[in-house]
């Protein structure tokens, strides 16, 4: 039984700006308060999707959610009009403003953590809304995030609303879990990677916690008897990776089928943990994985984090037991020893070849190519089963980027989101958006 892999990218929103909001992030903190593009931002996201598509991949795009969020910002004690509501947060609480406008929702990766499970005669995917609770601009994502999942997925997809718990239960999604497998294994080993438990990370808090990542495995087992607690594996990440900034798993490792590439300070207790993960996948799919460690001589910790290397977007072409392709950031062609990681990876046959991408107002956020994706893997017949409106087609993407060239700002600061007329600007633009993919526009 073989499975695709949809990709789900949002288009970025016509807020998007420079608010250094992100916890442990350093790439968003060094760019707070600079002067965004949202204009380019969305081009360069939606040529990402276009390579994608080109390459024989499924690929699905969202619409922005509706920014600033109303509902939090009058939670907050913002009253009066809009225009009020607006003048009264820039002068007390401009952080508040700036994180009920954030277009941090591109970042896909954290929508949702995605498993699948054989049933026996099929595949069954478990999708878990994430709950973002780690922050305050993230938190609000969810309810649009589950409505817009619900919508484009079909009903053979089991869709999860988040976890309760609060702080205890924070969960960043898909940007921490890795399905490792190969194409034609009877089953996957899900790889649940944490950042809480002793010993903790001294500058940055850990945003997702083992206690939620067991609950996400144990709700995704239920009513589904051939897939068992065995196939999951929680790693803890490793204290320097966080402190370091690399605020999610997906920022030290990546995986695609039985290939996982990961940075020697990836994982806490690296070799127990390896050893670990090894046995267990040749346990559960009957074959070893294909894991390959980058030493810090090789590529520092900090080189990687600035390069987004194990950022890079992995997808099969052709056959799927075929060599994937590496959609990598620009990054990292302008790193020597980046680079020559991949030209390696490329000689020894990993990958077929790479593709370098031009991300550079998602990267200013901290976000990489494999940040703005959500991989939902899938019965063949389950993909046909979509919602057709939100598949990206060349027609599709000349729409939206009309849209984007005569509604998005080109320059965006904190002062804009302020005021009214951009506020009304970004609404009308982001509704055309998402009635050009057939989405409900919420308000």
């Amino acid at each position: 039984m073989s499975l695709v892999e949809v990709q789900i990218d949002r288009l970025v929103g016509p807020t998007h700006h420079f608010g250094g909001l992100g916890v442990g992030n350093l790439a968003s903190k060094s760019h707070s308060g600079q002067v965004s593009n949202p204009a380019a931002a969305a081009i360069q996201g939606l040529e990402k999707m276009k390579l994608v598509a080109s390459l024989g991949v499924p690929q699905w795009v969202l619409p922005p959610q509706q920014r600033p969020d109303w509902t939090l910002l009058r939670s907050l004690g913002f009253a009066g009009s809009d225009r009020d509501v607006l003048r009264d947060a820039r002068d007390r609480s401009p952080e508040l403003l700036s994180a009920a406008s954030s277009s941090s929702a591109m970042w896909t990766a954290n929508a949702a953590t995605v498993t699948v499970g054989n049933d026996g005669d099929r595949w069954g995917t478990d999708v878990s809304i994430a709950n973002l609770s780690s922050s305050l601009h993230r938190c609000i994502e969810w309810q649009q995030t589950e409505a817009d999942l619900r919508a484009i997925l079909p009903s053979s997809v089991r869709v999860h609303s988040p976890l309760m718990g609060g702080a205890a239960m924070r969960d960043e999604g898909a940007a921490n879990h890795m399905r490792l497998g190969h194409v034609d294994a009877p089953e996957f080993v899900d790889v649940f990677v944490y950042g809480d438990q002793d010993p903790l990370p001294q500058n940055f808090m850990p945003r997702q916690t083992l206690a939620s990542f067991q609950a996400i495995d144990r709700r995704h087992q239920w009513d589904r008897p051939q897939r068992s607690a065995g196939h999951a594996v929680f790693l803890k990440q490793h204290p320097r990776a966080i402190d370091a900034g690399a605020f999610h798993n997906d920022v030290v490792a990546i995986s695609h089928h039985d290939l996982m590439i990961h940075h020697q300070f990836a994982f806490a207790d690296n070799d127990a943990a390896m050893e670990l993960l090894d046995r267990r996948c040749v346990e559960v799919t009957g074959r070893p994985v294909v894991r390959v460690q980058v030493a810090d001589d090789q590529l520092t910790m900090d080189e990687a984090i600035a390069t987004y290397l194990f950022n890079s977007q992995v997808v099969s072409v052709g056959a799927d037991d075929a060599p994937p392709v590496m959609i990598c950031p620009v990054q990292v062609d302008r790193s020597a020893a980046a680079r020559g990681l991949v030209d390696r990876w490329q000689s020894e046959g990993l990958i077929s070849r790479v593709q370098f991408v031009d991300l550079g107002q998602s990267m200013a956020g901290g976000g990489g190519p494999a940040c703005l994706r959500l991989r939902v893997p899938m019965q063949p017949e389950d993909v046909d089963a979509m919602s057709p409106a939100s598949r990206w087609t060349p027609e599709l993407h000349d729409r939206l980027c009309q849209i984007i060239h005569d509604g998005y700002p080109k320059a965006v600061s904190w002062d804009e989101l302020a005021s009214i007329d951009f506020v009304n600007a970004a609404k009308r633009v982001r509704d055309q958006v998402a009635e050009s993919l057939g989405c409900e526009m919420r308000s």
